[in-house]
Formats: structure tokens, sequence, C-alpha cells
């Protein structure tokens, strides 16, 4: 099969009108969006990715740049136009920006698809541009990927295995086995069995259970709740952790009432405090109350004074006991530009005086996302925390394992993003997540949907958005460290060079051609021989 697909002459496509060119452009970038959250029909993915290569193929890379530009701002308009809420300005940025993304991509593969083989490269120029938006610039924004559209098809049993990435790489492969099984009709049967096979094997993956965990423990989750229309008024971070407080003991006396078994701690969402606990005498009180009514210990997502307290900050999760009071702590790593943090801040800052609504500069944590978390029945507990959108970034999740974790706890506000696409959107990533790790994850948000997620991508008990909610949930204490942690990073790594590297090739190759072209042709007298 790869021998005949790698010998095959790439296609050709008959000539278009530029207006039917746009069109189909557009509905390529439709396709792209609908297959992610909260539509997630994931089949219009797969035709999106088929018809993208057909569109570009066979055209300048002017040409394609165009295409893509329109296939970009489709997509992206779609899904996450949710950025509206920062600012209309802020999203049609943040939009504009994300769709040069897909005019990198449409030069690519319109230069790839002119090389034998481009049915395995064209996936791999998918996953380098994915790398790419997902570090460039300021640690990139890596939400639109390709596999958080798998979570409900057979594809995703491909996740603990190859990670994000590597899923990623395989739909995009299986888009261009459908486009060759149109196309091709002499390889069609044999492209059509590679299609089945990726499908079939995938889901047979599905099907492989979770190993039962030798030991479990009690999380008790708050979502607290807040009034909304009180963000950014003084009465506004006093309110977050009252709600707290008030939940926390509608938690403890439901599990009371209802005879469940003792809770071994309970976990507070991002932002919780939004006063630093260990400064603001008020809030470390409302903390300390806390612990005292459950018991048990509790994972406090706080907001914390930075290196230069009055106009750093850092956003944490902080280990609280109610014996010893705050223990080990972890801060979050990768932080938002223009929405925590503003880059080359003494620049923009005097000419841009909106951003002073982002407040002071957070500063980005150090060290993995792994908390020394003892409780009574396990003194060596460790938690992996990871906050927000930091989900979206593959080693930042992986390091939770890597360093050893027994669980996995995900803590989040989004109540800016409460009833856009953006909630939807980050609970398919916990999913995705849950899924790669082989792990449960217990979900926690301040307003939105709180839930876990076990290790098959199930959610379980999920909240409503906007209302106080408590949860508990038992969870297993699992070590594991799937193939995916170690090979999704190496799998970035080498599709990336290759991706770039086919582009750079067909390139190249095509302007030596054209070169070659270019040089004036000597007539057969001038090389001393008879016409």
């Amino acid at each position: 099969m790869a021998g005949i697909l790698i010998t095959v002459i790439p296609f050709s496509r008959p000539a278009l009108p530029t207006g039917i060119s746009l069109v189909l452009a557009a509905c390529t970038g439709l396709l792209l969006g609908v297959g992610q959250a909260p539509m997630s029909v994931w089949p219009a993915t797969i035709l999106g990715l088929a018809l993208f290569t057909w569109l570009v193929a066979g055209r300048s890379v002017g040409q394609a740049a165009g295409l893509g530009a329109v296939i970009g701002l489709v997509m992206n308009a779609i899904t996450i136009h949710w950025v509206y809420v920062l600012g209309v300005p802020v999203a049609f940025a943040l939009v504009v920006f994300m769709s040069l993304w897909g005019v990198l991509l449409a030069m690519m593969v319109s230069l790839i698809t002119r090389l034998r083989g481009w049915v395995f490269l064209v996936p791999a120029a998918w996953v380098a541009v994915e790398m790419a938006s997902g570090r460039v610039p300021f640690g990139g924004f890596p939400w639109n990927r390709l596999a958080y559209t798998t979570v409900d098809q057979p594809m995703s049993g491909w996740l603990p295995w190859v990670g994000a990435t590597g899923v990623a790489y395989l739909l995009a492969l299986l888009a261009q086995l459908t486009l060759t099984a149109v196309l091709e009709p002499r390889v069609r049967l044999r492209v059509v069995a590679a299609a089945a096979v990726l499908f079939v094997v995938g889901g047979a993956l599905k099907l492989i259970p979770p190993m039962d965990p030798e030991q479990q423990i009690s999380i008790g989750v708050v979502q607290g709740n807040v009034n909304r229309e009180l963000h950014g008024t003084a009465a506004y971070a006093s309110s977050v952790t009252n709600n707290m407080l008030s939940e926390m003991i509608f938690l403890m006396a439901s599990n009371r009432a209802l005879g469940e078994e003792s809770l071994d701690f309970v976990l507070w969402p991002e932002n919780a405090t939004d006063r630093d606990p260990l400064t603001r005498p008020e809030t470390r009180s409302l903390v300390e109350t806390s612990t005292a009514i459950a018991g048990v210990p509790i994972l406090v997502g706080a907001v914390m004074e930075g290196p230069d307290p009055g106009t750093t900050r850092q956003t944490s999760g902080i280990w609280w006991d109610p014996d010893t009071g705050p223990g080990d702590r972890y801060d979050k790593r990768n932080l938002v530009p223009f929405g925590e943090y503003i880059p080359f801040r003494s620049f923009l800052l005097p000419r841009l005086p909106i951003l002073e609504q982002i407040g002071r500069q957070s500063i980005p944590g150090t060290e993995p996302g792994v908390i020394e978390a003892p409780i009574a029945e396990h003194e060596s507990l460790r938690v992996g925390n990871i906050i927000c959108f930091e989900l979206a970034w593959d080693d930042t999740v992986y390091d939770t394992v890597r360093g050893q974790s027994d669980v996995i706890v995900s803590q989040s506000n989004t109540n800016t993003y409460g009833g856009t696409f953006e909630v939807p959107q980050q609970l398919v990533i916990n999913r995705v997540r849950a899924m790669e790790l082989g792990r449960e994850v217990v979900v926690s948000t301040l307003n939105s949907v709180s839930a876990l997620v076990d290790a098959t991508g199930a959610v379980h008990e999920p909240t409503a958005e906007f209302t106080a909610a408590h949860r508990s949930f038992t969870v297993p204490l699992r070590t594991n460290v799937n193939l995916a942690v170690i090979l999704s990073p190496w799998l970035g790594i080498t599709l990336t060079v290759v991706g770039f590297g086919a582009a750079g090739f067909a390139g190249a190759r095509g302007w030596r051609t054209r070169a070659s072209d270019r040089l004036p042709r000597q007539s057969p007298a001038a090389n001393g021989t008879n016409p």
C-alpha cells in the first residue's frame, strides 16, 4: 500500500473560477470549524482536511496563500470568536493572526502536493503548523488542534499510544486517503482498506479497559459561582471566596447527611481567592475557616503576589492543611498574552491605554505542576495540577505524570468566557488529556462545568454553568505513564522537520526547474553539430 501511494503522481484538479475557489475555501473553513466543540461534527473535519488539499493542490504559492487566508478566517471566526468578551478588536486581531497559520499551511500543501508521497507528507505539514502555532509567538496558542475533534469517534483510541500529535497526523492521513480513494480509481480498494484499518484499530484500542487501581481516594469539588456583574469592582474579589466558603458548607453538610465516605481533600477552582491568602488576613481567614469545616486539606486556586508585590501576580494552586496551614504550591506556567500579561509592557501600555484592564503583570512559574499533598491515608500523595489554558500545552500536561503524580486535577476560572464556545472546548481538551494520560481528571471551575473525566474520556456528573454546585468523586490513584507521553514529543519534532523539510524541498526543486527553463537554449550549430 505504501509503495503504491509513494509512486502516485500528484493529482490534477480542473481550473476553477476565482469566485468558486473562494466559496470552496469558505466551505473548507466551515467544515474544519464545525468539527470542533461545541458542534463536534467529526466527519466534517475529515471532509475539510481532504477539501483543503484538493483546493490548493496545483496552485501557485500565492494563490494557495489567498485561499488559506479565507479558510483560516472562517475556521477561526467559528472556533475562537469567544475572545470577543475581551473586546471585539481583541477577537478580530486574534482571529486574523491565527488565520496566518492557514496561509502558511496552504502554501506548504500547495508545494508538497507536487511531490510523490504527498499522501504521507501533507499530514506532516498539518502537524508542523500545529507545533509552530503552539509556540510562536509568546508561547503560542494551541487551541484548534485536530486531535480535539476525535473525542467521540474511533480515532481517539490512538490517543494513549501516540498522543494528540500522533492522532493529528493519523486524522490528516485518513483525510488524504479519502481524497486518494476518490481521485485514483486504480488504488481505491487498497486505500479504502488502509483507511478502514486506521478506524478499526482505533476503535479496538478504545475497548482496552484501564487497569483496576489498587487504591482510590475521595475528592470533593466546590463550584462557588460568582456574580459576573461585580467583575472589576472592589466587591468582586471578596465575594468569590465568600461564595466558595458558602458552597463548602453545603458540600460537607450534603456528604454527612447522605452518609457518604469521608473526603480525603477538597478541590477549589482557579482564582477561588482573588486576593493573596498569604498576605490578606481576611482572605486567609475564609480559607482557614473552610479547611476547619472540611477537616481535610483544600487545594486552593489563588491569585498570589508576584516577585514584585503590588505590580506583579501569579496564578497558583496551594495545598492548605487544616492543621499546618499552607504547604506546597504550583504556579501556572503557560500564561495568556494580553489576557494575563502584556508583552513589551513598558512600550505598549503607554500607547494602548485599553491594556490597563489586564491589571498587574502575571509572572509564570518555572516548576512542573506536581504538588506534594499529604493526606491521612496517603502521606506521600502527589497531585498533578493543570491550571486553565495550560491544558492545551503538551509538555505542561505530560510533566504531571513525568513528575510521578498519583491523581490529576484541572483548575479553571472560565468566568470571563462563561456562556461561550470556550467552555465546551475546554471540557473537550480535558477529555483528550484524560485519554492521552490514561488518568482520571477532576475538573474544577469557578462557575462553568465541573466534572470527573474518567480515563476513557467519559464525563461524569457535570455541573451547570452559572450555578453554585458541589460534587464528591471517588478517584483511582494511578502511576502509569502511557506511551503517548513518551512518544508524542518525539513525533512532534520529527513530523515538524518532515513537514517543513518537504515543503522546502518542493519549493527549491520548483525554483531550480523555473531557473533552468529561463536559461537560453543553444542551437545545435553553437554546439558544433550539424542540424
